[in-house]
């Protein structure tokens, strides 16, 4: 079989041949890179990816093919895809190949580009808008008329319309939801409770309703979310048990006065450290954020770290000296990674009981 010429265009000029497969169109997003050598159909479903191409360091994609039960979402989340080596699927599970998958949503893929180099070249410059197109001409003009990443609120684009519930027994948690994985929300099912996913601005309701909240990942820039911070003033004041995971981990400490910063090229990947500074514990985690909070800015917060990165000192978890609200800048769900921090929906839920607390 022929494939025809595609191409990666990164706005600082640089071009990266492959071939086409996926859908016959182009697109613009930021270009981020993943290690994770397993768990694609995961991460392309996942929210957080909302605005992104998504580049796959590992070179073999696709042989295990696509079914519908390892999906976080209910679509493809990407903008683009860009691997290596296009395999077809061997599994008695898949229901399609990776190829098909993508057409059938709309979305392209190239395939056969230097990933290695992509790579190097993303970690040492720091992620920059691509696209994704048939002419590397083309490909500059759609760079040229396309908003930056940063500027984009895309966790409305993710966040449901209205609230949907999951039936149980108290007590109730209300999923602030930016995007959330559905690997969250089966971790709190999985334990009996009550669910209800709320829409990133119907906040208050979560507040009113239920007993504890769960403010969730999601994509885009957390410094857009004005909104959603000030949520966090009005957790302070009902004491409401409150976990916040990747970009609400984010909106905790900025609705405390902490500050964020754009990482270089973030952390996507499934095998990651954290350190845990409470317990004496190192653990293997699912990471995909772009942003971190500045621990210099959280001596008047009345937040503590944790949890943090080895590699780079990131901060990778919270908790408050006095209220029952905790974080995670990692994904404790483990979808599709190591399961080392699944514990940390059981503390939460003991403290929307009034049974533990996080120490």
């Amino acid at each position: 079989m022929s494939y025809r010429r595609r191409y990666l265009v990164l706005a600082d000029g640089s071009i990266y041949k492959g071939y086409a497969f996926g859908a016959d169109t182009e697109t613009v997003g930021e270009v981020v890179f993943t290690t994770a050598n397993v768990g694609y159909p995961e991460s392309l479903t996942d929210p957080s990816y909302k605005g992104q191409i998504l580049v796959f360091t590992s070179p073999l994609i696709g042989n295990y093919g696509v079914s519908q039960d390892q999906w976080e979402s209910d679509s493809i989340q990407v903008n683009g895809v860009v691997i290596f080596d296009l395999t077809k699927p061997s599994h008695y599970r898949s229901t399609m190949s990776l190829d098909e998958w993508l057409k059938s949503q709309g979305i392209p893929g190239v395939f056969r580009v230097d990933t290695r180099a992509l790579t190097v070249k993303l970690r040492e410059y720091g992620v920059l808008m691509g696209a994704i197109a048939n002419d590397p001409e083309r490909g500059l003009h759609l760079l040229k008329d396309a908003p930056p990443y940063d500027s984009v609120n895309f966790t409305e684009m993710v966040s449901p319309r209205e609230p949907i519930v999951y039936d149980g027994e108290d007590p109730c948690i209300g999923i602030i939801d930016c995007g959330v994985k559905l690997g969250i929300v089966r971790e709190l099912t999985s334990r009996g409770v009550k669910v209800v996913r709320y829409p990133c601005l119907m906040w208050q309701r979560a507040l009113d309703d239920c007993d504890g909240v769960l403010i969730s990942n999601g994509p885009g820039n957390p410094i857009l979310l004005g909104d959603l911070t000030d949520l966090v003033t009005d957790v302070v004041r009902d004491r409401k048990p409150t976990l916040g995971i990747c970009l609400g981990h984010q909106l905790v400490a900025l609705g405390m006065g902490a500050r964020l910063y754009k990482m270089k090229y973030g952390h996507r990947a499934i095998n990651k450290p954290v350190v845990d500074l409470i317990r004496g514990k190192v653990y293997i985690t699912t990471h995909n954020h772009g942003y971190a909070v500045d621990a210099s800015s959280l001596r008047d917060t009345g937040l503590r770290v944790w949890a943090v990165q080895p590699d780079d000192g990131t901060v990778e978890g919270l908790y408050h000296e006095y209220l029952p609200i905790i974080t995670t800048q990692f994904h404790p769900e483990a979808r599709p990674g190591p399961v080392d921090t699944r514990w940390v929906f059981d503390k939460f839920i003991g403290m929307v009981k009034g049974e533990s607390s996080w120490i």
